[in-house]
C-alpha cells in the first residue's frame, strides 16, 4: 500500500510539472521575454572600451535602381570580419532629419555591439546604416520609396560584396523614429524576408495595420522570430506603438513591448532598444551559425597586396599595370584596414609601391583603430602618372605582435595616390631604397639633380644614409657617370626599376 501511494504521488508531481511546462510553452513570447530582457542596460554599455577588440566602420556606395543614383551607407564589420566565415546582417535606419551617419554619430551602435560582442552577449554580425529617405528626380515620397531601394538595391549589394547569408533568418531590420515606422512598414509585410524587427518610438508613417498586415498577420505568425516595440512613455507618438501592440494582442502576433516609463522621442530610448533588440534577435536565432573563426594572421614581412584589405573607407580598388589590382582613387582621410597583421618582435620599417600623378601625399600607419597610435608616417611624392609605381619607405617604432592594422592617407584636394603593395623590414634600419639620394622615401628628379652635384664635385656625399648603396644603380660598387646614364633611363620611363 506504501509503494503504491508513493507511485501515486509520483505520478500527480509528474502530472503537475507537465501541465506548468505546457502553460510556460504557450504562453506567448513576449511574456517569456519580459522576465530578462527588455532591461535597463549596465552602465558603460555605449562607451569605447579600449581593452577589447573594436570592429570597423566605413562608407560604401551602390548603385540604386529605386533613384537611378549612387547611393551612400556605413558598414560595421564585426572585430575580426573573416571572408571565411558568413555572418548576419541588420539594417539599422535612423530618424527623419538624419541620414547614414545619424546613428553613428548620435547612438554609436559599433561601440555597443562591440561591447556586446565582447561581453560574450551576441555573436559577431554586420550592421548596415542606410539613408532612408531615398529621393531623387521625379519621387515623391524618398521615405517610401526606400522600400524599393532596400530590397531591390542594398540588400542584393551586401549579399554580393560581402560574406554574409542571404536568407530571412540571418537578415534583422530596425530603427527609430521614423526609422521605426519604416522598420515596421518593410518588415511586417515581408516577414519572409526580415525575421527580425525593431520599431523604436515609431514616427506617424507607420502605415494602418491592414497595410502592415494584409492577410491578417498569416505571414507574420509563420515567419517573424522577433517583433520588438518600444517607446517612452511621455513621447508624443507613442499611439504609433500602441495601435500596432493593440492589433498584435488582438490577433494572436508575438511580440515584445518596451515602455520606457517617464523617458521621450530621444537616445535614452533608442541606444537601449538596440542594446536590448540585438540580444534578443540573436537569442532567437539571428546569429545561430556557431562560432565565428577570426582570420588568419598574416606576415607583416611579406608583400601584402594594397587590394586584401578586410574593410575601407573611400578607396576604390583600380587596376594595376604590374599586374592584378590595387588600390586607387584614394581622397584625404581616406583609409584601408587590414586585419590580424603579425609584426613578431618588432618592426622597424615599413616600404610601399605607389603612383601619383598629382603631388601625393602621406601614408599614416596606425594600429587597432583609425584613431590609434601612430608608428610611422610615410611621405608618397608625385610619380608623373598614376602606374608610374615606384617604391616608398619609412621608419616605424612601437610595434610588435598581433594588430589589426590601419593605413590613413592624407594630403590636399582631390586624388593622391594609388598603393600596388606594402610590407614591413625588421632589424635594423629599412632596405635603402635605390635612387632615393635625399631620404625622403621617393626617387625623382630631386635625386637625380643630387647625383649630377655629386659626380660634378658639388657635394662629396648624398644625405641619405648608406649613400654608396642609394646611389650605386648598377650594383657595381661605384657611383659613375654610368649610374647617372641609367638614372635618366628610369625616370624617363625606359627601365622599370631600380638597381639595374
Amino acid at each position: 500500500m506504501k509503494r503504491e501511494s508513493l507511485i501515486n504521488k509520483i505520478s500527480r508531481k509528474t502530472a503537475l510539472l507537465f501541465l506548468a511546462l505546457t502553460v510556460l510553452l504557450s504562453m506567448p513570447l513576449s511574456s517569456i521575454a519580459a522576465d530578462a530582457l527588455p532591461a535597463a542596460p549596465p552602465s558603460g554599455y555605449d562607451r569605447v572600451q579600449n581593452n577589447i577588440p573594436h570592429g570597423q566602420v566605413s562608407y560604401i556606395t551602390y548603385q540604386s535602381s529605386a533613384t537611378n543614383s549612387q547611393r551612400r551607407a556605413r558598414i560595421y564589420l564585426p572585430p575580426g570580419y573573416s571572408a571565411s566565415n558568413k555572418y548576419s546582417v541588420l539594417y539599422l535606419l535612423h530618424g527623419i532629419g538624419g541620414n547614414e551617419d545619424e546613428w553613428y554619430n548620435s547612438g554609436v551602435p559599433h561601440v555597443i555591439l562591440d561591447n556586446l560582442i565582447a561581453a560574450g552577449k551576441i555573436q559577431p554580425f554586420i550592421c548596415v546604416l542606410p539613408n532612408g529617405n531615398a529621393t531623387g528626380n521625379g519621387i515623391s515620397d524618398g521615405w517610401e520609396n526606400f522600400t524599393k531601394d532596400l530590397i531591390n538595391s542594398l540588400v542584393p549589394y551586401i549579399e554580393s560584396k560581402y560574406s554574409v547569408y542571404n536568407d530571412a533568418k540571418h537578415r534583422a531590420v530596425a530603427g527609430l523614429s521614423q526609422g521605426g515606422a519604416q522598420s515596421l512598414n518593410i518588415g511586417l509585410p515581408n516577414a519572409d524576408k526580415f525575421n527580425y524587427v525593431g520599431g523604436f518610438s515609431s514616427s506617424p508613417i507607420t502605415k494602418q495595420v491592414g497595410q502592415l498586415f494584409p492577410d491578417g498577420g498569416a505571414k507574420v505568425r509563420a515567419n517573424l522570430k522577433l517583433l520588438f516595440l518600444s517607446c517612452g512613455t511621455s513621447d508624443f507618438l507613442i499611439s504609433n506603438n500602441n495601435r500596432v501592440r493593440d492589433y498584435c494582442k488582438s490577433n494572436n502576433i508575438s511580440y515584445t513591448e518596451w515602455l520606457l516609463q517617464g523617458n521621450g522621442h530621444d537616445w535614452t530610448v533608442w541606444k537601449p532598444s538596440l542594446w536590448n533588440f540585438a540580444q534578443m534577435a540573436c537569442a532567437r536565432g539571428f546569429t545561430d551559425y556557431g562560432p565565428v573563426t577570426p582570420p588568419e594572421p598574416r606576415s607583416a614581412f611579406e608583400k601584402i597586396e594594397g587590394e586584401s584589405y578586410n574593410s575601407q573607407s573611400g578607396i576604390q580598388d583600380g587596376s594595376c599595370s604590374e599586374g592584378g589590382e590595387c588600390v586607387g582613387y584614394i581622397e584625404n582621410g581616406d583609409y584601408t584596414v587590414y586585419s590580424n597583421i603579425d609584426f613578431e618582435s618588432g618592426a622597424t620599417g615599413f616600404k610601399a609601391r605607389v603612383a601619383s600623378d598629382t603631388s601625393g601625399g602621406n601614408i599614416e600607419i596606425r594600429l587597432d583603430s583609425i584613431t590609434g597610435p601612430v608608428i610611422g608616417t610615410c611621405a608618397v611624392a608625385g610619380t608623373g602618372g598614376w602606374q608610374n609605381w615606384v617604391d616608398v619607405q619609412c621608419n616605424v617604432s612601437g610595434v610588435s605582435g598581433k594588430h589589426d592594422l590601419y593605413l590613413k592617407y592624407t594630403g590636399g584636394s582631390g586624388y593622391l595616390f594609388n598603393v600596388n603593395w606594402f610590407q614591413f623590414t625588421k632589424g635594423g634600419t629599412p632596405d635603402v631604397l635605390v635612387g632615393d639620394l635625399n631620404g625622403d622615401g621617393s626617387v625623382n628628379t630631386t635625386d637625380y639633380a643630387l647625383m649630377k652635384m655629386y659626380l660634378i664635385g658639388s657635394i662629396e656625399d648624398f644625405p641619405v644614409e648608406n649613400d654608396l648603396k642609394a646611389g650605386d644603380l648598377n650594383s657595381d660598387g661605384v657611383i659613375n657617370s654610368v649610374d647617372f646614364s641609367i638614372f635618366k633611363q628610369y625616370l624617363l620611363g625606359l627601365i622599370p626599376k631600380l638597381p639595374y
